[in-house]
């Protein structure tokens, strides 16, 4: 089989090198079975595949262009997965990068029994069915292929003794060189381009190529951080690098196993163990990767949130889960289930159990209650990468995702990592007194709000962003708000509903004075300034009375540079038509 599947890329090199060059190869001649379009070359490529296999026997054939076909009359022995020319522009443009790439697996007899036809029995395939991988640069002659429990070689063009390769060493992202797949770069690739992560990209245009250089260590990663990862172009590459000792899965660092359907796609992350570990943890969801220990908070006033706390506790000393509590709620636990019955309560919470203190031993936060426990968990987590998986147990809930009847699912699904994160902006800031000392204010997930001490007494505030002087306000008060907090006072002030993701500020009056001073939305990097001209003021950071601010003091807020997260639950959207804030 591996022998089979190197002729055919040495006969497709063969058809495919006089096209370099000629005019009519650029030609789109049709749209492919994957829905882009197919250049005359790539067309060419597949033909020359297809008259190779059926010189061979059967085969079942899948190729970007084609899609699906049966090759040859007799009952097919082999599948392939075939990328005729990965590298369609520099092949057209003749850069020397572009390859064909071929993938094989020997068809079970016993699965052309099981399955009533082809398309049932690929439906039940995936890419770890797939044993021989062949990747072969046109431009240069050398091979990469690697078969199942085999290891992985390269056969340089003119050398008759093929070489076992390996992938890099290479510990520290600040050393490693990194393949970036370019179509559609997404915010965070762009920003670890930018941010320097890494000693340097490479963009070359070839994925399997690509891959086959992590294989042999001269490119340390290849990612592609967005689902559009073809099955077409990584199934060879896929083996080669497994058998090269790499490590190579989603961006959530899950394993790939495409159907060998020429539509599936993934995101990739493809690298040494350790390197690979670090790339899930910027681009993925790390937590994945994390041993699960939940830390558990909850409002500790209303009897059902506090049942509900038992409930989860029961739920998760039958799954055999680390879990650690809040103070507050060990204590109201110990209290209500020790007039109970002693041994219920050792039953339930056993004598080891951890009070949450130290915040690095903790993976999740569960919080049970509204709005007010999510902020709670926010300020516990201290900056700290903690999730929050949010159930609603409060009275209006913005910030909780999940109701309580989805409670049980909604931590099965954090166990097993088929979840997602939602990364939410705060805001920093501190004080500046007018006799030049400062204090420095917690982060805000919602908002930090100047507010009157006396009821009924206006204030008078300057507005600044960024140095420029923005307004003259008088009000009872004026309100900082991130996204998140958007629907929270900022709301209630006639501030704007914007989403959570959003990277902005929103800057509302309380009551102003003027018609004329309205809310206003600000660049996420803005910084922002308060001057306070007159009385005595509050600082109210996320509900809790923070400082008092004087006449001439300020208040400078910005970006913090910690962020929220949460296990992302209902729709945005959904939950404002739930609250009647969306018809």
């Amino acid at each position: 089989m591996l022998e089979m599947a190197i002729k055919m890329t040495e006969s497709i090199e063969k058809g495919v090198k006089p096209l370099i060059g000629w005019e009519k190869s650029d030609e789109v001649v049709k749209i492919g079975a994957d829905g882009t379009p197919t250049k005359r070359i790539d067309l060419i490529a597949e033909n020359i595949a297809i008259n190779f296999l059926e010189k061979y026997g059967g085969a079942i054939l899948i190729s970007e262009e084609i899609g699906m076909k049966k090759i040859g009359n007799n009952e097919p022995e082999y599948i392939v997965v075939l990328d005729p020319i990965d590298g369609t522009y520099n092949a057209l443009n003749d850069i020397p990068i572009y390859s064909v790439s071929v993938a094989m697996g020997k068809i079970k007899s016993e699965n052309l029994e099981k399955y009533k036809n082809y398309d049932e029995l690929l439906n039940n395939s995936t890419l770890s069915d797939l044993e021989v991988g062949v990747v072969k640069n046109i431009a240069t002659g050398d091979i990469y292929y690697a078969q199942n429990g085999k290891g992985a070689y390269i056969l340089k063009n003119g050398e008759k003794q093929e070489k076992q390769i390996r992938v890099s060493e290479t510990k520290n992202l600040k050393d490693s060189s990194v393949g970036v797949f370019s179509y559609g770069l997404s915010p965070n690739t762009l920003a670890f381009i930018k941010d320097r992560k890494v000693r340097r990209i490479r963009l070359f245009g070839s994925i399997a190529l690509e891959m086959s250089y992590v294989a042999r260590g001269a490119l340390d990663a290849f990612i592609n951080v967005n689902e559009t990862t073809r099955l077409c172009d990584i199934a060879a590459g896929y083996i080669i690098i497994k058998e090269a000792g790499g490590k190579i899965t989603n961006k959530d660092g899950k394993p790939i196993n495409l159907k060998l359907n020429v539509n599936e796609k993934t995101s990739l992350i493809s690298s040494n163990e350790i390197l690979h570990k670090k790339l899930v943890g910027i681009f993925g969801n790390k937590w994945i990767i994390k041993p699960t220990n939940f830390g558990i908070i909850s409002r500790l006033d209303k009897e059902e949130a506090v049942e509900l706390v038992i409930d989860v506790i029961k739920y998760l000393n039958s799954k055999n889960i680390r879990y650690s509590l809040d103070k507050g709620i060990y204590n109201v636990l110990k209290n209500k289930l020790k007039l109970m019955d002693k041994d219920i309560f050792d039953s339930i919470i056993p004598s080891n159990c951890d009070l949450i203190e130290n915040i690095d031993d903790i993976s999740h936060m569960i919080s049970i209650g509204g709005d007010g426990t999510v902020l709670r968990a926010s300020k516990i987590t201290n900056g700290n990468e903690i999730p929050i998986l949010c159930i609603n147990m409060g009275t209006v809930g913005f910030l909780t995702e999940f109701s309580k009847e989805d409670v049980f699912k909604a931590i099965d699904e954090v166990i097993n990592g088929n979840y997602e994160i939602e990364k939410r902006t705060k805001l920093m800031g501190f004080i500046r007194f007018k006799d030049g000392s400062q204090k420095i204010l917690p982060d805000a997930l919602n908002e930090v709000v100047v507010t009157t001490k006396n009821p009924a007494k206006m204030l008078h505030f300057e507005v600044y962003v960024n140095g420029n002087f923005v307004e003259d306000v008088r009000a009872d008060g004026i309100i900082i708000s991130t996204p998140n907090g958007s629907t929270a006072y900022s709301l209630s002030a006639g501030g704007p509903i914007v989403e959570p993701l959003v990277d902005g500020f929103i800057i509302v009056p309380i009551c102003p004075f003027k018609l004329s001073s309205r809310p206003i939305v600000v660049d996420g990097n803005s910084e922002i300034k308060i001057k306070i001209l007159k009385k005595s003021t509050l600082v109210v950071v996320d509900g809790d009375v923070e400082e008092i601010a004087r006449m001439g003091d300020e208040l400078i807020l910005r970006k913090s540079d910690n962020y929220a997260y949460f296990v992302k639950g209902s729709n945005f959207y959904s939950k404002l038509k739930k609250l009647g804030l969306m018809e």
